[in-house]
C-alpha cells in the first residue's frame, strides 16, 4: 500500500474515531447522542460539524510518521497542523471548544500510528512513537513555570500544575497513553470479543479510562478535592454495576445525575476514548 493511501486511512480511522466518541451513548456528564450532559453551548450536531472541520489535518499528521520523520523534527509540523486544525474547529463551532484537547492527542497518535506502519508494531508501538514527540514536555513546559512564569495568563492546565502537580494530556502523553493502552483499549478488545456492541465496550472502556486517567476538566469544573475524593467512588461503583454484556444504563444515567449540579464533564476521558478507538480500528488496518 502506497504511504499517500495509508495516511489516508489513518486519517479516515481517526475521523471515525472522534464520530464514535459523541455517538456512544449514555455517557455520563458528556455530550451524546441522546443529550448535552452537562453543556449547555454544544450538542452532538455540533460535535459532528466539529469532528468533519479538523478531519482534513489528520492525513498532515499520518504523513509524518509514515516518512519516518524524527520525533523532534515532527514536532513542529504536527504543531502547525494542530494550529490550523483548531481554527477550523472554531469557525465550525462559532467559537467554542469542541475538540481541542483531542487534536493535541491524535495529531500525536497519527503520528505513532504512521511510524508504527511504516516500521511495524501495532498499539502498543505506535502508543511509544507518540510520547517520544513531546518527550520532556512535562519538564519544560509546566515544571519550569514557577521559576519563568510567561508573559501572558496562565492556561488552567498550568494553573493545576502548579497547585497540585497535575499533569493532564501532557502527562498522558509524555507516558505512551497509559490511560489508553494499559486500561481502556484492552477493555474494549475484551468486550468486543465477549460479544458486546461496540457502543457498550466504549462505554465500559470510557468508565475503565475515568477510574484512571488525570481529567483536567473534572478538576477545573469541580475542584481537585471533589476528583481526588469524591469522583473516585462515583465512578468505581457505575463501573462495578456496568456490565457491557447485559447493558443495564441506570447506572450511568445515575452517575449523570450526581454529576450535574456541579457540572461535571469528563472531557479528557472522552478525548482518551477517542484516542482508545483510533488505535482499535488501527490494529484492524
Amino acid at each position: 500500500m502506497k504511504s499517500s493511501r495509508s495516511a489516508k486511512t489513518l486519517a479516515a480511522a481517526a475521523h471515525e474515531a472522534a464520530v464514535k466518541e459523541v455517538m456512544t451513548t449514555p455517557k455520563p456528564g458528556l455530550v451524546d447522542a441522546e443529550g448535552r450532559g452537562c453543556h449547555e453551548d454544544m450538542d452532538c450536531a455540533m460535535f459532528i460539524k466539529s469532528a468533519e472541520a479538523i478531519a482534513p489535518f489528520w492525513e498532515i499528521q499520518a504523513e509524518a510518521g509514515l516518512s519516518l520523520l524524527p520525533p523532534k523534527e515532527a514536532l513542529a509540523k504536527l504543531r502547525e497542523a494542530g494550529a490550523e486544525a483548531e481554527l477550523a474547529m472554531f469557525r465550525a463551532t462559532g467559537g467554542i471548544n469542541t475538540h481541542k484537547g483531542l487534536i493535541y492527542l491524535m495529531s500525536l497518535l497519527l503520528y505513532g500510528a504512521g511510524f508504527a506502519a511504516a516500521a511495524g508494531g501495532g498499539a502498543a508501538r505506535a502508543a511509544e512513537a507518540a510520547s517520544l514527540v513531546v518527550r520532556g514536555s512535562v519538564a519544560s513546559e509546566l515544571a519550569s513555570l514557577a521559576s519563568r512564569p510567561p508573559d501572558r495568563p496562565l492556561s488552567n492546565g498550568e494553573k493545576l500544575f502548579l497547585a497540585h502537580g497535575v499533569t493532564g494530556i501532557r502527562g498522558e502523553a509524555e507516558g505512551a497513553f497509559p490511560s489508553v493502552t494499559r486500561h481502556g483499549l484492552p477493555v474494549l478488545r475484551k468486550s468486543v470479543a465477549s460479544g458486546a456492541s461496540e457502543n457498550d465496550a466504549g462505554l465500559a472502556a470510557l468508565l475503565e479510562i475515568m477510574a484512571v486517567c488525570c481529567d483536567s476538566n473534572v478538576i477545573h469544573r469541580s475542584g481537585f478535592d471533589y476528583w481526588k475524593n469524591i469522583y473516585p467512588p462515583l465512578v468505581a461503583e457505575a463501573r462495578r454495576k456496568f456490565d457491557p454484556l447485559r447493558p443495564d444504563y441506570r447506572p450511568l444515567r445515575e452517575l449523570e445525575k450526581k454529576f450535574l449540579p456541579l457540572r461535571v464533564s469528563p472531557g479528557g476521558a472522552a478525548d482518551l476514548l477517542s484516542c482508545t478507538y483510533f488505535l482499535y480500528l488501527f490494529e484492524k488496518i
